[in-house]
């Protein structure tokens, strides 16, 4: 686990207060793809958020904090009774390559044992290479390529799968 974070689970009746800051994570995080977010934008994805998670079974978020700062998260749920899904990670890029995604993917591993699930799932752009390498390092492994189009770009979008 790395030194300057904490890994901690997110309860539900907390979602409301701290989903403005896993946004902000995000934004940062992705900004290099999606472009900066207005606050206005920033709301937006929270709420829609907020309602996504809502919607899953057995759903988990787990964040990263230094101090009172989120510097990473990660939420997942139950795709069947079999499979548990990670949705969504994300760390601040000024914060990245410290084991801080690598400490978020093994929480949500570790729930996903201890909840009897057989497998955890997860996909990922090839461009965020990153991340790739950490899953596949991580013991995933490729199941399925997509192309999507986004912004005018060809992204292949990976499905990956580890046995636990």
């Amino acid at each position: 686990m790395p030194r300057e974070a904490l890994i901690r689970p997110v309860a539900v009746a907390e979602l409301g207060e701290i989903m403005h800051r896993i946004i902000a994570v995000r934004a940062a995080a992705y900004e290099p793809w999606n472009g900066p977010r207005s606050p206005e934008q920033r709301r937006d994805e929270a709420a829609r958020w907020l309602e996504k998670i809502a919607d899953r079974v057995r759903p988990a978020i787990f964040v990263a904090v230094d101090g009172d700062c989120v510097v990473g998260y990660v939420w997942g749920y139950e795709e069947d009774p079999r499979c548990f899904s990670i949705s969504h990670i994300g760390v601040l890029p000024e914060r990245g390559r410290r084991g801080i995604g690598r400490a978020l993917l093994k929480q949500c591993e570790s729930l996903s044992r201890d909840r009897g699930y057989e497998v955890v799932s997860t996909s990922t752009y090839d461009h965020f290479s990153g991340m790739r390498d950490l899953l596949l390092q991580e013991g995933y492994a490729i199941s399925g390529i997509t192309k999507e189009e986004s912004a005018g770009h060809q992204n292949a979008r990976l499905e990956l799968t580890k046995p636990l």
